[in-house]
């Protein structure tokens, strides 16, 4: 990446409405793929240099999706939190609405993950329109830092880029790779860390059996 990359932000041509409580990178690749551009490519144009890998603003895709950033807010589950995290501080009424459904928020984030508005959640689930934002802002808790030590990548994902660090891919290109070609948004941070703890781990039994060694020579 380079500072020549544009930043004249203008409305893409063809728009795409947010499903409720989708993350902002499924939303950015859902936009990019429907304007035939390659999603990393979006997602950098909207953080701009120095922070390519960053959270774009909310203010920058509200320009180029034609969305308020009002709009973009209520709709997207980490809109104005940290990547990965649901949104901070959600206003609590006096008394839990959900207190006698305990799964109501989850089975109703899963709804509008399919595409259903606030208004047919609230028909479908017989509740005020108020309650099912408030469900969409809780049903996915924080989650938790990440343990100073402990690699924060799981599953799939791991295999993925150890593969992908074999083909001599950087860490840029690993994870552009796991935007374009996998539907995986992965912060730069976590996959640079894990690369780093992976050496770390491969070069360990070399270290201890050159320790063995000099503590058998006489």
């Amino acid at each position: 990446m380079t500072s020549a990359f544009p930043r004249s932000l203008a409305r893409l041509p063809i728009q795409v409405a947010p499903r409720l409580g989708e993350s902002t990178d499924s939303y950015i690749r859902r936009l990019a793929r429907a304007n035939h551009l390659k999603p990393s490519y979006l997602h950098c144009f909207l953080c701009g240099p120095p922070q390519w890998f960053e959270k774009p603003r909310l203010e920058s895709l509200a320009l180029v999706s034609g969305r308020s950033p009002e709009a973009l807010e209520r709709a997207l589950a980490d809109a104005s939190s940290p990547r990965g995290r649901s949104k901070p501080n959600p206003r609590y009424p006096s008394r839990n609405p959900f207190r006698n459904r305990l799964d109501l928020p989850v089975l109703i984030a899963n709804d509008a993950r399919r595409g259903m508005t606030i208004r047919s959640l609230a028909e479908q689930y017989k509740i005020p329109p108020r309650t099912v934002r408030l469900a969409l802002d809780t049903s996915r808790p924080a989650e938790r830092e990440v343990t100073r030590g402990r690699d924060p990548l799981r599953g799939r994902l791991i295999g993925l880029i150890d593969s992908m660090s074999t083909d001599n891919l950087n860490v840029r290109g690993i994870w552009t790779k796991l935007m374009d070609e996998h539907d995986y948004s992965v912060s730069y941070a976590s996959i640079r860390y894990h690369l780093k703890h992976q050496q770390d781990r491969e070069a360990r039994p070399e270290d201890e059996a050159a320790q063995s060694k000099l503590s058998r020579t006489p």
